[in-house]
């Protein structure tokens, strides 16, 4: 009689340990907890010339990859601004920086880094840092990095237009129209009835991180009149990260309507380069060069009593692309020897510039080309060097060459 409480009781404890085992077999295992992906942006800095960079920390979670970076409505790959690997450790600092063109100082700038799942952001505002070149405030000049692409080489372009063209821009919903109906104007030679303006151009170039500003501008009361404009000419440093695009940093500087007469242009140039530190601070070293860097142009105005005919010739210069010329001659009717002599000068003058001497050794000319040819130098005693010139007056092309 005593062994059925014991079976009972020893049944009981199976029956308790099979529901016990059971349990844990078919529990799911819990998982362990994985920190959340905490990144700080700071030190995010965006200036005038279009330098935008900052430091990413990564706060929590062992490591993370940071895949792209949204400035704006832009979005860059990683690598676009940074060398360092996208890979980044808890507790490590990386530094992101790249030229995005130049930007309007106060405007508010959005940067967005995605390290998936997760993103952080930040504003800033566009600073014009102490350090940086100066640059003129004047609010009637018209900057840009784009517009001006195969059609603008480096140097003076003289615009004459029926009204002041920065009242125009609004009327163009593209503005590669804008700047290419600002060369349809180009002239070396305009009336009193022209309102002046002129660009300044860098020229194209392979990448961002060029730039051009105009530090001050002076209207030289002399014979000739004298427009003096003191430029910087930023270039973009080794390793520093620009827009892989094709530039061509310009200024369109209205000027106003000028009574008949001669004018001289002068652009005097300092050079820099754009420089990041380890902290992401942008700074600016100037360039020494051997003699100063001035770039020269002649305007003729003349009166609007009677219409005026020009003509444009294409130049080449020992073989590469030169500016082309504009000279106050009517070739419709033949030529004479004062318009041979008028477009051959003019050629001189616009190549080599108004400081050199020189003298029209020969000159021969018929219905369908020039030859000219000069002798020149820095004084009379280096009067020593050549210039012989070309000008196919059906093609309507100069060929120009000459020794230093």
């Amino acid at each position: 009689m005593v062994k059925h409480p014991i079976v009972i009781a020893t049944v009981s404890l199976l029956t308790l340990a099979v529901l016990i085992g059971s349990i844990i077999y078919f529990s799911p295992p819990s998982n362990p907890q994985t920190p959340d992906i905490l990144l700080n942006l700071d030190n995010l800095t965006a200036s005038t010339d279009g330098q935008v960079s900052f430091n990413v920390t990564l706060d929590e979670a062992e490591s993370a990859t940071l895949e792209s970076v949204k400035v704006n409505d832009t979005t860059y790959s990683w690598s676009d601004g940074s060398q360092e690997n996208s890979t980044i450790l808890k507790g490590e600092t990386k530094q992101w920086s790249i030229n995005i063109g130049t930007l309007l100082n106060g405007t508010n700038i959005q940067v967005t880094v995605e390290a998936p799942p997760k993103t952080t952001t930040k504003n800033t505002t566009v600073q014009s840092t102490t350090d940086e070149p100066p640059s003129s405030d004047n609010p009637n000049y018209v900057y840009d990095q784009y517009g001006g692409v195969g059609l603008f080489p480096e140097g003076i372009h003289v615009i004459a237009t029926s009204q002041d063209p920065t009242t125009l821009i609004q009327d163009y919903d593209i503005v590669n129209d804008y700047w290419t109906m600002l060369k349809q104007h180009e002239t070396t030679t305009a009336t009193d009835q022209d309102f002046i303006s002129i660009i300044l151009s860098r020229g194209d170039q392979n990448t961002g991180g060029y730039a051009i500003n105009v530090e001050s501008f002076g209207w030289l009361e002399c014979y000739p009149p004298i427009f003096r404009f003191h430029v910087n000419i930023t270039d973009p440093g080794e390793g520093l990260m620009v827009t892989q695009a094709i530039t061509n940093p310009l200024v369109l500087a209205p000027i106003t309507k000028l009574t008949p007469g001669e004018y001289h242009i002068e652009v005097h140039v300092t050079w820099f380069t754009e420089n990041v530190d380890d902290q992401g601070n942008t700074y600016y070293t100037p360039i020494m060069t051997f003699a100063p860097i001035v770039w020269e142009q002649t305007l003729i105005i003349t009166g609007n009593q009677e219409p005026d005919v020009q003509s444009c010739f294409g130049v080449t210069v020992n073989g590469n692309p030169a500016q082309n010329l504009t000279v106050q001659v009517d070739l419709t009717d033949g030529i004479t020897e004062t318009e041979a002599k008028q477009i051959t000068n003019a050629t001189f003058v616009q190549t080599m510039g108004n400081e050199v001497l020189y003298e029209l050794d020969t000159i021969d000319f018929d219905e369908t080309q020039i030859t000219a040819h000069y002798t020149w130098g820095y004084d009379q005693n280096d009067m020593g060097h050549v210039f012989d010139l070309v000008a196919d007056l059906q093609t309507m092309n100069i060929s120009v060459t000459h020794c230093r």
